[in-house]
């Protein structure tokens, strides 16, 4: 049985350039989850406005 070794290192190649675009968009995409998270977290809650009491004469 021979191993066609062109094949093998085209295919290594491919898996490696695969993983390697797979860790950065992970990456990125968890950087933007985190900045999101964040976000949410410093934004005021809105708080019902008082009501004013309305004067008896």
């Amino acid at each position: 049985m021979q191993v066609n070794y062109f094949t093998v290192g085209i295919v290594i190649a491919l898996l490696i350039t695969l993983i390697v675009g797979i860790v950065k968009t992970d990456r990125k995409d968890e950087k933007n989850f985190e900045q999101q998270l964040i976000d949410q977290e410093l934004k005021p809650r809105e708080q019902p406005k008082p009501q004013k009491a309305d004067k008896a004469m």
